[in-house]
């Protein structure tokens, strides 16, 4: 019976979307209960296979169409996918929760039709997007990899569209059109992965070890991937979209880049280590020069949901940076690390989501000593930029850790310019993130509270809860790493034969 959560994971998200939508036009924004009761429920469900999907990994698989080339639809846990679907089914469900007063608010300023339509349609939207992303990180194909996280962007783009601010038409197009040109390379990539090895299936893989154009169909792959999430350069949609997207889809979009960004480049770019190690000092270079980019832009706002887009563009980039080392610690500590940035990213959106429900401004300078009106928000900060900043007891101090390790020991056994990027890494890029962070805790919770906020209040308890689970989840895995670093180890000691 087992297998069948699978399936569940993914098909109840969508298939239950145009019953909310029937509900909800009745129900207005009481629907987002439901909808978080769905995802809490398959959350709960992942829970127990942290302990033992590396031991004993699950999958189903059904012929899905027979051609030139057998195409076979699967789904699969084990020590790879188990962990960050877990932490992306969380994300997705307390995000869930924080929208129901965030929502209400949302359709109540006039730009948007408030109607039983569009209460209806956001959850119809947020869960097909969530089963699309699940279904991503689950698959065992290319095709079926490729046609989930197309449709992932299909659905956020449609929550960008309808719900987001300011000019949601221009920058919704934009998100839309660059995430797209990333999936043409991707798609190219996949497509010459069957020519090569006449397979689309996702174990086969190391098959193309034989073939003379593996680096760039790797290559392809990965720049398909990096355009995806907004690297340096193709970050063009990225701090707009992010910004201005309501802050529970800008929590869901910043863990979904990070988690099923490193995801796949952990599951579909390993097989070709051997041959991409020639181009691994630039693909470094470039997630360091993406890091600093993004801190120093990240030091520079004064927008509390701009400043965590550019945080979150610079963290990402620790991940991938982790993962072209094509080490072992390096791609332990990449995935370990996307799940706790995956965390702290959702969570800090979040609270930027709590502080403009009561403030009505994201400006820090207008901004100022809520620690004490939000004591629930100052919490949940702390955790995440803690988090970030790799401070214990949070989970990123065990994963940035072992992320530098192996950047470490990719730089001292191959090259002066790999052991640089490993050196500012560790120093220049953390003492840039330990700035914004204090700068930004400081600006928006202490100093002087400004008179017009002297009535400000909690925020509301489906918020408050939201933050104090995400905050939780985060110190849970930080007193208990190996929850996730165990699975994730085993995975990477088979794939390199250790």
């Amino acid at each position: 019976m087992i297998d069948y959560l699978m399936i569940a994971a993914v098909f109840i998200p969508i298939f239950s979307a145009p019953i909310l939508f029937i509900i909800g036009r009745t129900l207005g924004k009481s629907i987002n209960w439901l909808v978080f009761a769905i995802l809490f429920s398959i959350t709960m469900m992942f829970a127990p296979l942290l302990l033992t999907a590396h031991k004993h990994p699950i999958s189903v698989e059904y012929v899905w169409t027979l051609t030139t080339v057998r195409l076979n639809f699967g789904l699969l846990g084990d020590g790879l996918s188990v962990p960050v679907i877990f932490t992306m089914a969380f994300v997705f469900a307390f995000s869930a929760l924080h929208s129901i007063p965030y929502i209400d608010r949302r359709m109540k300023m006039g730009d948007i039709e408030e109607s039983g339509t569009m209460y209806a349609a956001y959850p119809a939207l947020y869960m097909l997007y969530s089963g699309s992303v699940l279904g991503a990180i689950l698959a065992t194909n290319l095709i079926e990899f490729y046609l989930f996280f197309e449709c992932a962007l299909i659905f956020s783009w449609l929550l960008i569209l309808l719900y987001g601010y300011g000019e949601r038409g221009r920058i919704s197009l934009s998100y839309f059109l660059w995430t797209h040109v990333g999936g043409v390379s991707l798609l190219v990539g996949i497509l010459a992965v069957s020519k090569h090895i006449g397979s689309f299936d996702i174990s086969d893989l190391w098959r193309i070890e034989a073939s003379s154009t593996e680096p760039w169909i790797g290559l392809a792959i990965t720049l398909g991937l990096l355009v995806k999430i907004g690297s340096l350069g193709v970050h063009g949609w990225l701090p707009d979209t992010y910004s201005e997207s309501p802050s529970p889809v800008s929590a869901v979009l910043g863990a979904t880049s990070v988690l099923l960004g490193t995801y796949s480049m952990a599951r579909l770019l390993m097989p070709f280590r051997e041959v991409l190690f020639a181009y691994s000092g630039w693909l470094e270079l470039w997630a360091l020069l993406t890091i600093l980019y993004a801190g120093i832009m990240a030091l520079m706002q004064n927008d509390t949901k701009r400043l965590v887009a550019y945080l979150s563009m610079s963290q990402m980039n620790y991940c991938f940076l982790g993962v072209f080392t094509y080490m072992k610690y390096g791609v332990v500590g990449a995935i370990s690390y996307a799940i706790s940035h995956g965390l702290a990213i959702a969570l800090l959106f979040l609270v930027a989501g709590a502080i403009l429900y009561r403030t009505g401004t994201r400006e820090m300078d207008k901004l100022g000593g809520l620690a004490s009106r939000l004591p629930s928000s100052i919490i949940a900060a702390l955790v995440g930029f803690l988090t970030i900043g790799g401070v214990p007891p949070t989970v990123g101090f065990k994963s940035k850790f072992i992320l530098l390790t192996g950047a470490f020991e990719r730089g001292f056994m191959s090259s002066p310019l790999e052991l640089t990027i490993a050196i500012l890494a560790a120093t220049l890029a953390t003492a840039i993130t330990l700035a914004y962070e204090f700068r930004t805790v400081w600006r928006v919770f202490y100093g002087s509270l400004p008179e017009y906020l002297k009535g400000v209040r909690e925020a509301p308890i489906p918020m408050i809860i939201a933050l104090l689970a995400l905050s939780s989840l985060s110190l849970i895995y930080g007193i208990w790493p190996t929850i996730i670093t165990e699975p994730i180890e085993v995975y990477l000691e088979h794939l390199f034969g250790l």
